[in-house]
């Protein structure tokens, strides 16, 4: 909030913590359905007969919060646009930047959310879902990074070093390994694995 002028004006606004809030709601949501796919694949043998059935349902109301809280940012960044009257930054690379991010991470992933809800087609949500998520990381990184002194040389800026971006690696798959050796260890999905059911 200290930076304004520091940040591009295509993305500053006083109001990013509130974007910022909106937009946590449809990371989350599509965070879930892309994980809850990949689990549902990989360890579909431990889910009950009832949880296979249900977890269509699950994903279309995951979606339905998706569409609508997606529809609330993109509305709430049209208004704050046309408020801040930036037009005239639109017609420069990082103008079309901003489009992309707006327009074909935001804009059309919500219309595929709705249009997913309304067919109950899963496979349109899970590709919704993930342009929400690289959505969601593009934007973070320009509000603190590719849009930040904007007016400086890529070559000059903060990058990440090959050893935090290690790490960073380092503890998703670590808890990804973690979540797996308690899944296949415990009755998370409904039913015990088969070596605890061969043991009864």
């Amino acid at each position: 909030m200290m930076a304004k002028g520091k940040i591009h004006p295509l993305w500053y606004t006083e109001f990013i913590p509130v974007l910022f809030f909106v937009s946590s709601i449809f990371a989350g949501l599509s965070m879930v359905i892309f994980e809850g796919t990949i689990s549902h694949r990989v360890f579909g043998d431990q889910i009950d007969h009832e949880d296979h059935a249900a977890y269509e349902g699950i994903l279309i109301g995951l979606s339905r919060g998706c569409a609508v809280s997606m529809f609330v940012y993109f509305f709430a960044q049209i208004l704050i646009f046309i408020h801040g009257w930036h037009w005239s930054y639109i017609n420069t690379p990082m103008g079309y930047w901003y489009l992309t991010e707006i327009i074909g991470l935001v804009g059309i992933p919500c219309i595929m959310f709705f249009q997913g809800v309304r067919s109950r087609n899963l496979l349109l949500i899970r590709i919704a879902a993930i342009l929400t998520m690289i959505g969601i990381v593009i934007n973070r990184l320009n509000i603190s990074i590719i849009a930040y002194k904007w007016w400086i040389p890529l070559s000059e800026r903060y990058f990440p070093s090959w050893m935090e971006i290690v790490i960073t690696l380092a503890i998703i798959f670590t808890e990804v390994w973690v979540f797996r050796w308690i899944v296949t260890r415990m009755p998370v999905f409904g039913k015990s694995p088969g070596w605890a059911e061969d043991k009864h």
